[in-house]
């Protein structure tokens, strides 16, 4: 009997491309994620990480479109103090309320990093 293999996916760490590493280092601390590598070994690439949020960034030579392919949707436990995080280190957002339905609303924060990928910051559901 032929048994077919499947692969166990244990993580989706993605490794943005970047024009300006130091902006957007500067722009995912300021939202409280923390770097958990940053090395001689690979000089231009930082990763940060939180366990649930894992992701990287690398220097790129190479014009992108980074809205054109990439939100970032990343869900906060509270979005009011997203907010205040996000006014203390004067960052632009819009305030986006979505009520898919009467029993399902919810806040997040509309942002655009320093390299132009949009990111979302999604609270949980209020209703």
């Amino acid at each position: 009997m032929n048994q077919q293999r499947t692969i166990e996916f244990t993580k989706l760490a993605p490794v943005l491309n970047v024009r300006d590493l130091a902006s957007e280092r500067r722009f995912y601390e300021s939202l409280g994620l923390p770097v958990i590598y940053e090395g001689p070994e690979y000089p231009d690439f930082i990763a940060f990480g939180t366990g649930s949020v894992d992701f990287g960034i690398q220097q790129t030579l190479a014009d992108n479109d980074p809205p054109s392919v990439l939100t970032w949707q990343i869900g906060v436990a509270d979005i009011d103090v997203a907010i205040a995080v996000c006014d203390a280190h004067r960052l632009d957002y819009v305030l986006d309320v979505q009520e898919p339905r009467p029993d399902w609303v919810y806040r997040r924060l509309l942002l655009t990093s320093p390299n132009g990928y949009r990111v979302a910051l999604e609270g949980p559901t209020e209703a």
